[in-house]
């Protein structure tokens, strides 16, 4: 018998197991051969393996022989089968669950890790949009009439204000709103909050000043409109977010309002806010681009002076340009929020009115076109009335014209005349005509908010249709649409598409060039020359006499019309209107001026409309630098001359006149002037006023006005008392007052920054 020393298990231990195998065998086979065990009976949970621990009838084994079955491996050593089998089973299931796991991990990680990093990122990161440079809008010579400067935002992170309660008095004080406002906005909640947007530089200066625990500043963009309310309603303005509200800033506001930027605060698990990251971009807001329109601020400075309530358009009859465009009243831009939504809209393309007897050029201008009137028949008016069906209409004045010519029913703006005009193109040829001049039609100007005016189609015209819109009404146009019909009378027959911006400059340097639609023939030349030539006879002879310009040869046609309401006509509620352009044979300027509801007795377009447009107009020839025209006189005045008084249209003046006339031979070719000097004591001091004040002063002395700049006007070329011609150009130069913010002391604010560290008293 070998000692257990040597490595080998002894003989006793070989028989035992030897015959443990055997009777374990045995048992097996019993087993196999035996149905299972009785019911109530214990079954074997090792019946089938190779320990043994109970017998084949399920009853429990004796103690001593319980162990499980051994045998050698390796160099004899005992195996335990039911423990390896457990072990290999735990070891299996260990590994399949580590790889789910891992393969779970592998997924989070790579397959969707940047789907959960983006998800974790916004959880901890909150973001705040920063408006971009916006561009600017300048006129034709480049001046701004819109701007983007930098102004501060203030806002709060709410947990690192110390004390709240002194936090809002000085907030309140420097921001100017109500302090219980800011205290609740610092109170309700944790985190950011906005305090003010946009302020004033010198309020933000004041109050970072102050080091007020919690508040911080991030800059922004403010929109600035230099000439306040100088073609408002055409620019348009800006809300808050930076979005275009109106006019130039709606239409193109995806083109200048440019990219936004973002900044970005870090949030805890209770997003409250604990500070600040970059963008994880790194992409900073992009500029927009600007805008060079067609309008001309001195252009638009006379006719806003001018424009009390309704619309004035200027617009170059080549190729459509606004050179100017009023609505009134109107509001300034910079503090919108002060003025209603009325006072806003633009009446030049938002509103139509019944022309009236302007209207009268689309109706002559069709029956020439189409043959049905020469220049030298006679068209009767019989006692001034007319009957069409049971209605009898009559001339405005109840005058009696007896026979006209078509020169007759312009000058004297006949409703009798122009009717049986009318009555000859019949509905069809009268519908379709005017509608090729745009009636009924949006223009399509680059202005949001057009009105396509109401041209109702023949078949829903009543029997006194024809009649009633041959003299402008039953039809509505909006002051563009007729100041568009103008300018192709003016052009020679063609319609043009109005338009306001000529080129767009990226901040890249690239440039776009606004190609309008080319402009399309809806009258013969000949046709377009005839009518100049009868509106010329309106202001010389007929009822426009008030538009005439000294020095030029102007066209145009009056328009007085009632206006219609619900049920009818208003009684005593009337618009007056003037159309035209100068010089009548080569015209630089088409002009429309709209006075809706005029007071006062007089309301006639003739006595309303025209007297503005000529100060209008003349005071836009000059600034265009347009010459007066010549013409032939008969004879030479050579002579002294002596200062008189003479009447002039806008008042008394003294000029230069002959006292002694001696003729000379032949005819002289020459250009007529205006009087020569402008008050008794020369140009009028425009120091210190407004540019509106010192517009109106220079154009009740028959002066024109240029500006540079913004604000009040600081000086003056040619200077004060020096003698012009009427008509000549006054150059003022505007600089805004100077007004510095009072610092507050050192002391005072060490004081407050102390009270504003310290944390509020407890209750």
């Amino acid at each position: 018998m070998r000692s257990p020393r040597l490595g080998g298990p002894s003989r006793r231990d070989r028989a035992r197991g030897l015959r443990a195998r055997r009777e374990n065998a045995k048992t097996r086979r019993a087993l196999r051969g035996k149905p299972a065990s009785p019911s109530g009976a214990r079954p074997c949970f090792f019946a089938r393996t190779r320990s043994v621990g109970c017998n084949p009838q399920g009853a429990r084994a004796p103690a001593a022989r319980t162990d499980p079955v051994r045998r050698t491996a390796g160099k004899g050593t005992p195996v335990n089968f039911v423990r390896l089998g457990r072990v290999r089973f735990l070891a299996i299931f260990l590994s399949l669950w580590a790889s789910v796991v891992v393969g779970r991990l592998a997924e989070l990680q790579i397959a969707e890790g940047s789907h959960y990093r983006a998800r974790a990122q916004r959880q901890q990161e909150r973001r705040i949009e920063v408006s971009p440079l916006r561009g600017s809008i300048f006129d034709r010579e480049g001046r701004p009439l819109a701007v983007s400067v930098e102004a501060s935002s203030v806002y709060a992170i709410c947990d690192e204000v110390r004390n709240p309660a002194a936090a809002a008095r000085v907030l309140a004080r420097h921001l100017d709103q109500p302090e219980a406002a800011i205290l609740a906005r610092l109170t309700a909640k944790k985190g950011f909050v906005w305090l003010a947007r946009k302020v004033d530089r010198g309020a933000a200066t004041a109050l970072a000043a102050e080091k007020i625990p919690g508040v911080h500043f991030v800059t922004e963009t403010k929109r600035s409109y230099p000439k306040g309310s100088l073609a408002a309603n055409v620019i348009g303005y800006v809300g808050t977010d930076d979005k275009g509200l109106g006019g130039l800033e709606h239409f193109y506001d995806s083109t200048i309002r440019g990219k936004p930027g973002e900044i970005v605060a870090l949030t805890d698990a209770r997003r409250s806010t604990y500070g600040q990251a970059e963008a994880p971009s790194g992409k900073p807001p992009e500029e927009g681009a600007s805008l060079f329109t067609s309008l001309d601020s001195g252009i638009q400075f006379a006719e806003d002076a001018h424009a009390k309530s309704g619309v004035a358009i200027l617009l170059d009859p080549s190729d459509g340009a606004i050179l100017a465009m009023a609505s009134a009243p109107s509001f300034d831009p910079n503090d919108y929020g002060r003025s209603p939504g009325e006072d806003r809209r633009n009446r030049a393309i938002a509103d139509a009115y019944e022309p009236g007897s302007t209207f009268k050029i689309v109706t002559g201008s069709l029956a020439l076109e189409n043959s049905l009137v020469t220049l030298d028949e006679l068209i009767d008016t019989g006692n001034g009335t007319i009957r069409v069906g049971n209605t009898t209409i009559s001339e405005h004045d109840r005058k009696q014209y007896g026979s006209l010519t078509l020169a007759g029913i312009f000058e004297h703006s006949s409703n009798v005349g122009i009717i049986r005009v009318g009555l000859r193109l019949g509905p069809g040829r009268l519908w379709q005509g005017a509608t090729a001049l745009g009636v009924g039609r949006a223009t399509e100007i680059d202005l949001p908010g057009e009105h396509a005016g109401i041209f109702r189609r023949p078949e829903r015209w009543s029997g006194l249709s024809n009649a009633m819109i041959s003299m402008g009404q039953e039809v509505s146009v909006t002051p563009l649409q007729l100041a568009r019909i103008g300018a192709a009378i003016a052009n020679g027959g063609r319609l043009v598409q109005p338009r306001l911006v000529r080129r767009i400059v990226h901040p890249d340097g690239r440039v776009d060039v606004i190609v309008p639609s080319p402009p399309r023939r809806v009258l013969s030349e000949a046709t377009a020359r005839t009518v100049r030539d009868l509106l010329v006879g309106v202001v010389e002879r007929g009822t426009g006499k008030k538009a005439a310009i000294p020095g030029f040869v102007v066209a145009g046609k009056t328009g007085t019309a009632q206006k219609a309401g619900v049920g009818g006509y208003q009684r005593g509620r009337y618009v007056s209107s003037f159309v035209g352009f100068a010089p009548s044979d080569n015209p630089k300027i088409v002009g429309l001026v709209l006075i809706e509801e005029p007071r006062g007795a007089r309301y006639y377009g003739g006595d309303i409309a025209a007297p503005v447009f000529a100060r209008v107009v003349s005071q836009a020839l000059g600034i265009l630098r347009v010459g007066p025209e010549e013409q032939r006189l008969p004879e030479t005045l050579l002579a002294s001359t002596s200062t008189e008084k003479i009447h002039y249209p806008e008042g008394i003046i003294p000029a230069s006149v002959h006292s002694t006339v001696e003729p000379s031979a032949g005819p002289l070719l020459r250009p007529v002037e205006p009087p020569s000097a402008a008050t008794p004591d020369g140009i009028p001091s425009a120091i210190g006023l407004s540019a509106r004040q010192a517009l109106a002063l220079l154009a009740r002395n028959g002066l024109a006005a240029q500006f540079e700049g913004s604000g009040f006007v600081v000086a003056q070329d040619p200077a004060p008392g020096a003698r012009v011609r009427t008509g000549s150009i006054c150059l003022l130069r505007l600089a805004e007052p100077a007004a510095a913010p009072e610092a507050p002391g050192k002391e005072s604010r060490d004081r407050r920054a102390e009270e504003l560290a310290s944390p509020p008293p407890a209750p």
